[in-house]
């Protein structure tokens, strides 16, 4: 089930990073939506999102999935959100611990 509010956060991350000239990942785009609904996006959000911006595309470096003009696809797939939402959990935790040992 497709929440169009969602799409329409990861729609904003998008545009914000095109328009300041950032990398965009989908890790950051998990972090993004999180921070502003306390939600984990799915893939058919991501996708919809990807679908409402033609112009974007995605690049596999590294096992990573980043955000670009450049790149042979335009959708990403079932493991490759998985992946993203563990390396977001364990950047999230190690943010945490960093936190709370005052470092």
């Amino acid at each position: 089930m497709i929440e169009m509010h969602v799409v329409r956060l990861a729609t904003e991350y998008l545009d914000y990073c095109f328009a300041k000239n950032e990398q965009a990942t989908l890790v950051a785009m998990l972090n993004w939506i999180d921070a502003k609904d306390k939600t984990v996006a799915n893939v058919d959000e991501v996708n919809e999102a990807l679908r409402q911006r033609p112009a974007v595309s995605i690049q596999r470096i590294a096992g990573k999935i980043v955000f670009g003009s450049t790149g042979s696809d335009q959708a990403v797939t079932d493991d490759e959100l998985r992946q993203a939402c563990a390396d977001y959990r364990e950047e999230f935790r190690l943010a945490y611990e960093k936190l709370k040992s005052g470092k």
